[in-house]
């Protein structure tokens, strides 16, 4: 039988707690925001934080983006106050099946557009077992979280009426419950779906861009114009499509991140990276160099 002083196990007790504060100390939220472009491979997921707030927009192909979380978010945080999916395709989508899963999503902002494809009929099945307030935002609306804001910029409502050939006033008119709820698109491509939106803490500005390229920005361009902002998402993985320089030319940021991996396409392609170097832009790639971080103060803002 081993035998304990009690004052040797109460240093031990007390060592215990010290380090268990400290750790905790550690991992609290601060002030800042922070903007995180998660290395998933080919796909996109980007984590935003701010306080004890997190939104995550689309969550990569498969559960790698659950590290990327783990690795960012407070130990004891379960929640995701709202997660954000850019369009129906499994590279921004597949990911988000095992994040509902795992965490408490309060809300779930996307699109009308749907896929018949596996990984979405899952992603409505989990989303049809929580109790989660689905948002469809349209060009011009604008969500409030604390200090963050966030602006839509496309899709425009009556292009996607059009588009699916139903009715305006129809196209929020769908129940997550049901299978096959989604609409169908019958001409052009989910990237053209792709939501578009500025992301502001105080006075810095991020554009996420999804997937909506070249083919759709003359569209978007007809009803709006482009915020100018400090980071800029580069749209499509370095597709050689990904801006025209219309567009380039009213965002100016100063940083371009792209979400990227191993992939059959050759993004980013060489075209792409000459055209933002062009534009003055420091360029960042998570294939390349990992995941990135970008943290601001409202004012300020630099790379981790």
């Amino acid at each position: 039988m081993v035998k304990v002083k009690a004052n040797h196990l109460l240093y031990v007790v007390f060592v215990c707690l010290v380090f268990d504060g400290f750790w905790v100390l550690w991992c609290w939220p601060d002030d800042n925001f922070h903007l995180v472009f998660c290395d998933v491979g080919q796909g996109d997921a980007i984590l935003m934080s701010f306080g004890e707030t997190q939104v995550l927009v689309d969550g990569g192909s498969d559960d790698r983006v659950l590290s990327c979380l783990g690795e960012h978010m407070p130990f004891w945080d379960r929640e995701l106050e709202m997660v954000i999916l850019t369009h129906p395709e499994k590279d921004h989508g597949g990911g988000l099946i095992s994040v509902i899963e795992r965490y408490k999503v309060s809300y779930f902002v996307w699109g009308v557009l749907g896929n018949p494809a596996v990984f979405y009929q899952k992603l409505l099945v989990a989303l049809s077992k929580e109790d989660v307030c689905l948002i469809n935002p349209w060009q011009g609306d604008e969500l409030t979280m604390g200090r963050v804001k966030i602006k839509f910029y496309w899709p425009d409502r009556d292009w996607v009426a059009q588009r699916l050939s139903v009715k305006s006033e129809d196209l929020d008119n769908f129940d997550v419950s049901k299978s096959g709820l989604m609409y169908q698109s019958t001409s052009g491509s989910p990237n053209d779906f792709s939501l578009v939106f500025k992301v502001s803490f105080n006075n810095f500005d991020v554009l996420l861009t999804g997937d909506a390229d070249q083919k759709i920005q003359p569209e978007i361009l007809m009803t709006t114009s482009f915020p100018q902002v400090d980071v800029l998402k580069v749209a499509h993985h370095g597709s050689r499509y990904a801006f025209l320089d219309e567009v380039l030319s009213q965002v100016r940021p100063e940083l371009g991140v792209i979400s990227v991996g191993k992939n059959p396409w050759g993004h980013p392609t060489q075209m792409l990276l000459d055209q933002l170097s062009r534009f003055g832009m420091v360029i960042r790639r998570t294939d390349k160099d990992g995941t990135v971080e970008v943290i601001s103060d409202g004012e300020k803002w630099g790379i981790k």
